[in-house]
């Protein structure tokens, strides 16, 4: 077993790199949250270019992504180990070949190795597609409805993601060093079936990309939306609460038409621009009462995101203090 585990939680944005280096530096095996790819390696010994990589896959973030693969050939120069493990989009890829191959549902059905990711995302599909036929017309509880059962079906496909890559992981430890695992926040099951299975073994840690300058701004080590608080809740099977269980996803209405998407870079003056703005969102829409969302959600569902902003946040200071970040 390795020396040291660290599951480092991060977000694919430019203003995360640094810690994302800080920690991959100080590892000596560095476990990346993508599926295998064989141009990868090619990539990282300079037989390809990163632009020739990039062009290969669809990345949603085009210079986070560019800027990372930058410091994962450094890595790999100054001899780490880096290895992409994540089974679960391993699968979900295979099933796309498939069908762009010709082959119909109850083809894959019968492959054994695809059919839990299959009938999970199918699922999770279909909620999703019911949410959004929901949205467009039906009442807000109908709507906040479809957001819990999604959430649900979302649940249910991170316990199998997270479950398959953690014991993948386990099998691919080295015997020693140091290890740095690259997870999204929302994986915290993949760090509870970890910790359960090498707490008497090494030291294992739960860090969080940036967390310093979280605590600074909010005195907690990281600020959940309530989209992911609800869909963790689910994942843990937390006590069913309703009334919070409602509310959360009435948050998560508004909050989804509050957050910047697009890739924001840092900047002198604002050097977490996308932290600083999901920290505003998150303690924005934690005023609201669920009243409040079902108000606010006909009036800015199609305004531009930035008069949605103004709208919401005028509202918060007509009921409240301003809110200082």
């Amino acid at each position: 077993m390795p020396d040291e585990v660290n599951v480092v939680f991060s977000s694919h944005r430019v203003e995360f790199l640094s810690s994302i280096y800080d920690w991959m530096k100080q590892s000596d095996f560095i476990i990346l949250e993508e599926a295998p790819n064989e141009m990868f390696r090619k990539m990282l010994k300079e037989e390809i270019s990163i632009e020739e990589y990039l062009e290969e896959e669809i990345f949603e973030f085009p210079e986070f992504s560019y800027r990372f693969y930058e410091i994962l050939k450094k890595l790999y120069r100054n001899g780490k180990e880096i290895v992409q493990i994540e089974p679960y989009m391993q699968k979900l890829l295979k099933i796309y070949d498939l069908f762009s191959d010709g082959k119909m549902p109850q083809d894959i059905e019968k492959i054994a190795e695809l059919k839990d990711v299959y009938e999970v995302e199918k699922k999770a599909t279909r909620e999703l597609i019911d949410f959004y036929e929901a949205s467009i017309s039906n009442p807000f509880n109908e709507i906040v409805e479809t957001v819990k059962k999604f959430a649900m079906a979302d649940a249910e496909r991170f316990r199998i993601r997270d479950s398959l890559r953690a014991n993948a992981i386990l099998d691919s430890l080295p015997q020693k060093g140091k290890v740095f695992i690259e997870a999204g926040a929302i994986h915290q099951y993949l760090s509870k079936l970890l910790s359960e299975k090498l707490v008497n073994h090494c030291k294992i840690n739960k860090v969080f990309s940036l967390e310093n300058t979280v605590k600074e701004l909010t005195g907690k080590r990281w600020l959940f939306p309530p989209g992911d608080i609800l869909t963790l809740r689910y994942i843990f099977n937390k006590r069913e609460n309703e009334e919070w269980e409602n509310l959360l996803s009435a948050r998560s209405l508004i909050y989804i038409m509050l957050i910047e998407k697009e890739e924001m870079l840092p900047k002198e003056t604002n050097k977490t621009p996308h932290l600083i703005d999901e920290i505003k969102v998150v303690r924005m829409v934690n005023k609201l009462s669920f009243k409040d969302c079902e108000r606010l959600y006909r009036e800015i569902r199609f305004k531009n995101k930035e008069k949605a902003k103004r709208i919401v946040n005028n509202f918060v200071l007509s009921k409240q203090q301003p809110i200082v970040l």
